[in-house]
C-alpha cells in the first residue's frame, strides 16, 4: 500500500540559479511527508564529460576541480552561514577531493573504462544534493542526504544505461527512507545513478533522474511522484513544429510511456514502469508557472477523437536487409537483429516482408549497423540498403487499436499535404502506431495530422 508520502524530482533545469533553488525550498516546505531526488546543477554533468574524455593533464585536473568546488561552494554561501556553512562546505570539498583522486588515477593509468566513467559522472548529483540539503536546512527543515549507491538503488550491470532491480531496491531502501520521513526528516537522494550488486556505480542513462525518482517512489511505496521541470507537461505535439500544441491534462501509463519513447522529451522513457508497478500517480509540473501540468495515472480515458498526441523522433536512418525467403525461415529476424545488438546498435523500430527486413536506427549508429551486417553477408543476407534523414512520427491515444477510422484520418491528412509514408507499424501497442517520413516533410506532416485531431 502507498505510504502517503510524495517523491519530488528536480532536474538540472530547476537548478540553474539560486532563484531556482529558492523555488525548490518553497515547494518542499509545503509538503509534510516528502523525499527529494535531484539532478546535477545545470551544465555540470556535461562539463564532467568534456573533462574526463578530453586531453587530461595535472594542470587541467587542478583547474577543473577548483572550478567545480567553487561553483557549489558559492551556491552554498548564498543559503548557509556559520557552522552550517562550514559543515556543508567541508562535505563539498571532501566530495570534490574524491572526484579529483579518481580523475588523477585515470590520467596516470591512461585508462577510462565504462565503470570508471560511470563513477566520475555520478559526482554532479553528489555535489548538488549537498547544496540542496544545505538550502533546505537553512530554512529550518531537517534533511539527510542519501547517495544512491549506498542507499542502495540497485541495477543490473549496464554501466551506461542501467535497469533497476525493483524488488531488491525496495527491500534495501524502503525502511531507510520511510524511517527518515517518519521522524520528520527530508531524504535528499542523488538522481541519475545507482549501483550493481558488486557495488560499482551504474548510470541510468542521460536525463535519468526521472527514472531515479520513480524507483525511489516505488521503493518507498509513495502515493505521488511529482516531476518538476521547466515545461508545463505533455503537449499534443512538439511545439517546435506545431505552434498550436495544447497541454494534455491526463494520460494513462501506456500513453505516457509511448510518448516518452517516441520523442516527447518530458519524461524519461523508463520512468513510467516503476510508478505503474507501484500504482503511483505521476504529476508533471512547471517550476516557473502555475500550470496544472499533466497527470499520469492508471486511468485509460479516451479523448474526443481518441488521439492524445502526435510525437516524433528526428534524424534517423533506415537499414533495409534483403534476405531471400526470409519470411519463411525461422529465426531470420532474431539472427539479423542479433548482429546489430552485438555491435551496440539500438533498433528503434522494425518491419518485415517476405524479402526484406527494415530497421530504424539512429543516424549515428548507421555506419556501425551497415558494417556489422556486411560482415554477415555470407550468412543469408543478399543486399543491404540504407536511407538517411528520416523521422519517425507516432500517434498516441488509448483505444487506437480498437477504434475504427483513426488510421484513415491520419493517412488521409498525410496524403493531402503531399507527404509519402515509409516504414509503418501498427498493432504492437493498443495505444500507439508509428510511421516514417522524410525529414524535409516532417513539419508539414506533423501540422497536418495535428490539425485533423486538434484543429479549431
Amino acid at each position: 500500500m502507498p505510504s502517503g508520502s510524495v517523491v519530488m524530482k528536480f532536474g538540472g533545469s530547476c537548478l540553474r540559479s539560486t532563484d531556482g533553488i529558492r523555488k525548490i525550498v518553497a515547494i518542499t516546505s509545503r509538503e509534510k511527508r516528502v523525499a527529494l531526488v535531484v539532478s546535477a546543477l545545470a551544465g555540470v554533468t556535461d562539463s564532467i564529460v568534456r573533462e574526463i574524455t578530453g586531453r587530461l593533464s595535472e594542470k587541467s585536473i587542478e583547474a577543473f576541480t577548483k572550478q567545480l568546488a567553487a561553483r557549489h561552494l558559492q551556491m552554498l554561501g548564498v543559503f548557509c552561514s556559520g557552522e552550517m556553512l562550514e559543515r556543508y562546505s567541508n562535505d563539498v570539498r571532501k566530495t570534490v577531493a574524491g572526484f579529483s583522486r579518481i580523475l588523477y588515477g585515470v590520467y596516470y593509468t591512461g585508462e577510462l573504462t565504462q565503470r570508471m566513467k560511470a563513477l566520475l559522472m555520478s559526482f554532479g548529483e553528489r555535489l548538488s544534493a549537498r547544496v540542496i540539503a544545505g538550502a533546505l536546512e537553512s530554512s529550518g527543515m531537517r534533511v539527510r542526504v542519501f547517495d544512491a549507491d549506498t542507499l542502495p538503488l540497485l541495477t543490473d550491470n549496464n554501466y551506461g544505461n542501467g535497469n533497476a532491480l525493483l524488488p531488491m531496491t525496495k527491500k534495501m531502501a524502503h525502511d531507510k527512507l520511510n524511517a527518515a520521513v517518519e521522524e520528520g526528516t527530508i531524504p535528499v537522494v542523488t538522481g541519475f545513478f545507482g549501483t550493481n550488486r558488486e557495488g560499482h556505480v551504474t548510470l541510468l542513462g542521460r536525463n535519468g533522474t526521472d527514472y531515479s525518482a520513480s524507483i525511489v517512489a516505488y521503493a518507498m511505496g509513495a502515493s505521488r511522484l511529482v516531476i518538476w521541470k521547466d515545461v508545463d507537461g505533455f503537449l499534443t505535439a512538439d511545439p517546435s513544429y506545431v505552434g498550436r500544441a495544447k497541454l494534455i491534462a491526463e494520460l494513462s501509463y501506456g500513453e505516457a510511456s509511448e510518448l516518452s519513447y517516441f520523442g516527447a522529451n518530458v519524461l524519461h522513457p523508463k520512468a513510467v514502469e516503476p510508478a505503474e508497478e507501484g500504482k503511483i500517480r505521476i504529476s508533471i509540473r512547471n517550476i516557473e508557472g502555475p500550470s496544472t501540468g499533466t497527470l499520469v495515472t492508471s486511468s485509460r480515458k479516451k479523448a474526443v477523437g481518441v488521439v492524445k498526441s502526435v510525437s516524433c523522433l528526428k534524424n534517423l536512418s533506415i537499414v533495409r536487409v534483403y534476405v531471400s525467403g526470409g519470411g519463411f525461415q525461422a529465426g531470420t529476424i532474431s539472427e539479423i537483429s542479433g548482429f546489430l545488438g552485438r555491435a551496440g546498435v539500438n533498433i528503434m523500430s522494425a518491419t518485415t516482408s517476405q524479402t526484406c527486413i527494415a530497421f530504424l536506427v539512429l543516424n549515428s549508429d548507421l555506419p556501425t549497423a551497415v558494417s556489422a551486417l556486411r560482415e554477415s553477408m555470407n550468412r543469408g543476407i543478399e543486399k543491404i540498403e540504407s536511407e538517411r534523414r528520416v523521422a519517425l512520427m507516432c500517434v498516441v491515444g488509448e483505444g487506437l487499436g480498437t477504434t475504427k477510422g483513426i488510421a484513415a484520418r491520419v493517412f488521409t491528412a498525410i496524403s493531402a499535404c503531399g507527404v509519402n509514408v515509409g516504414m509503418m507499424s501498427a498493432g504492437a501497442s493498443r495505444a500507439a502506431y508509428h510511421f516514417t517520413v522524410k525529414m524535409e516533410d516532417l513539419d508539414r506532416a506533423m501540422n497536418a495530422v495535428h490539425d485533423v485531431f486538434f484543429g479549431d
